[in-house]
């Protein structure tokens, strides 16, 4: 991913943050404690995780066909880092003790941004498979 493209993201992601009222849905949920492990944090909430995720992206940053082989076809949202490890590599950083919950708007709100520094590629679903 080039740093053009990677900063095209920063700022689609600043903008998501700022106008989106779908954050908000969470503050005060709170999540964890009572010792229970980030990564099990992470795939009770998978579904909705992918949810927030296509919601920022759904605009596929404008692009049309795929990144790798320019093909007009239908296309995949592709990470550089998984959506799980990301989420579980944040929530390890923002939880580190288990016994105190969190409020999920904090997570969510801390997940859509770590997307700065990870790669979002649009591919068609041949290219994603052959590329991982």
């Amino acid at each position: 991913m080039t740093f053009d493209r990677l900063e095209e993201q920063s700022k689609h992601i600043e903008i998501f943050i700022k106008k989106s009222k779908l954050i908000n849905k969470y503050d005060g949920f709170l999540i964890g404690g009572n010792g229970l492990a980030n990564c099990r944090i992470v795939r009770a909430i998978n579904g909705e995780l992918k949810n927030i995720h296509n919601s920022v992206f759904k605009s596929c940053l404008g692009k049309k066909c795929c990144e790798e082989c320019g093909e007009n076809r239908q296309l995949d949202r592709a990470h550089t880092l998984g959506r799980l490890e990301i989420a579980e590599n944040i929530l390890n950083k923002i939880h580190p003790d288990l016994t105190i919950p969190i409020d999920m708007k904090v997570f969510i709100t801390a997940f859509i941004l770590e997307h700065k520094l990870y790669g979002v590629w649009m591919l068609c679903k041949a290219c994603h498979k052959k590329l991982g």
